[in-house]
């Protein structure tokens, strides 16, 4: 189980050193991590899963894949097109699944600070 305070992603400096599309595919996954592991730890245990840090890294990490696809793009060879595109689904998916909006806009915001340097 997630043990860990619910916690926001932010962008430091050192994450935007060297920063090509592959890292930033990686920061999305991160941010979406922290966005969402308290989320998907509960939904885990409800339905009886594990509930492990791995486990939700893993989850994040198809989710983020299956947006990928269902943008166009390709995950192992993301586009910057394709990580805006990623990035607005997840924002969308987010609010469907009732994260408040000023979260999804303050974690929407740490990645524009992502895209904005490639």
């Amino acid at each position: 189980m997630v043990t860990s305070a619910l916690t926001r992603f932010y962008v430091r400096e050192e994450d935007l050193l060297d920063l090509n599309v592959v890292k930033a595919r990686d920061l999305i996954v991160r941010c979406f991590y922290e966005a969402q592991k308290e989320t998907i730890a509960k939904t885990k245990e409800f339905l009886h899963l594990p509930a492990s840090d791995e486990d939700i890294h893993k989850r994040v990490v198809a989710m983020v894949r299956s947006i990928f696809a269902e943008v166009g793009g390709d995950f192992d060879k993301p586009t910057k097109e394709n990580l805006v595109r990623t990035i607005e689904v997840l924002a969308e998916k987010c609010s469907a699944w009732g994260a408040p909006k000023e979260i999804i806009e303050y974690h929407r915001g740490e990645i524009e600070k992502v895209l904005s340097r490639l």
